[in-house]
């Protein structure tokens, strides 16, 4: 039997949500694949800290994937997940390990030079999303990309800082999804210095390239820098703006999909009557997270962003029981009261707040 105490805290708990929405979004989980044929084989890893990664852990993986674990930390993401494959192993086997293990908002990376393993990766990370989870994969010039999920790294070569000198860019991959992962949702992927790298090759056209929905790394003044904090995401249409093509949008937008859905399916899915007064206790509820959020900037904060019931969705879906004639007889008010089922049907206005990068200043005298 269903009470009337459970949407208060359902609310409390959106709202704690919101505004602790900039201290979950501080640091991001991620996972490397790393083609490693030492014993044991199989199974995975996970560290917290460096401190995890022990000389026993240290002893599980070659020298060369030692230093890359090592990379990846340095990025300090919230966890780092590390799954081994055998140089002679199936690696779409393994992605049916990795989605059951890791956490939904992770960034994924294989540190491969084998092209097809990056291919299957984003065709892999945009099966899952359209699925619902919200990964995101750190892919090397990979084809059939094209996602707001899926960053396609392309610069040919880097210099690192240590004895390791210069490389193919692929031998990077480590280092980036650790510090894509361990950025702030208050941060472009453009904003930090990357110290682990001393120098790398540009592509001779770095606008070309970043247009083309390709992550490029360049020199800026003695340092390292991502040039643009894009995705791969080049074909716009309807409800795909271009927006999308910012990593850091997307962050949030994934960090709001989350929590609305993670809060619906523990603490009100099946648990009360489909009626408009318990849709407007949840619409109450998501409107107190976007308060949030819009608190953190997370979501603008001069914007009114609000949830409510979807109107036409929910007359469409009355056209098969009462009839089209019918149904575009109601007023929006009796619309909104005709519930459907166990549809719940609702839509969301938001602005999410961008990340201060272009600068333009005209000088006049």
């Amino acid at each position: 039997m269903s009470t009337n105490n459970g949407m208060p805290e359902l609310e409390i708990e959106f709202k704690g949500l919101g505004v602790s929405a900039i201290k979950r979004g501080e640091r991001g989980a991620a996972a490397l694949i790393l083609i490693d044929d030492t014993a044991p084989d199989g199974g995975y890893a996970k560290y917290k800290t460096i401190e995890d990664f022990s000389s026993k852990e240290q002893a599980k993986y070659t020298e060369e994937n030692q230093m890359v674990i090592k990379d990846a930390m340095a990025g300090v993401p919230l966890v780092l997940y590390v799954f081994k494959l055998k140089s002679d192993g199936v690696f779409t086997d393994l992605l049916k390990v990795i989605g059951g293990t890791i956490p939904n908002n992770c960034w994924i990376g294989i540190v491969s030079e084998t092209g097809s393993n990056h291919t299957d990766l984003a065709t892999w990370i945009k099966a899952k999303n359209k699925l619902g989870k919200r990964y995101k994969g750190f892919v090397y010039k990979a084809t059939s990309t094209d996602d707001m999920h899926v960053v396609n790294f392309a610069n040919d070569n880097v210099t690192f800082g240590d004895t390791r000198g210069k490389l193919p860019a692929w031998k990077a991959i480590g280092y980036l999804v650790g510090y894509l992962a361990g950025l702030s949702l208050n941060m472009s992927a453009i904003a930090k210095t990357l110290d682990v790298l001393e120098n790398v090759d540009e592509p001779d056209d770095l606008d070309k390239e970043i247009s083309e929905g390709k992550f490029i790394l360049f020199n800026d003044e003695g340092v390292v820098k991502v040039a643009r904090g894009v995705n791969s995401l080049v074909t716009l249409g309807q409800n795909i703006t271009e927006e999308m093509t910012q990593i850091n949008t997307v962050e949030k937008m994934d960090l709001i999909y989350v929590d609305i859905f993670t809060t619906w399916n523990n603490g009100y899915k099946g648990k009360y009557p489909n009626i408009l007064d318990n849709q407007m206790l949840f619409i109450s509820a998501i409107d107190g997270y976007y308060q949030g959020l819009a608190k953190s900037y997370i979501l603008d904060p001069n914007f009114d962003n609000k949830a409510e019931v979807d109107i036409e969705a929910q007359r469409l879906a009355n056209y098969p029981k009462y009839g089209k004639e019918v149904v575009e007889g109601w007023d929006d008010m009796k619309a909104i009261q005709m519930t459907v089922g166990t549809k719940v049907l609702f839509k969301s206005n938001v602005k999410i707040s961008g990340i201060m990068e272009d600068f333009y200043f005209d000088i006049y005298m």
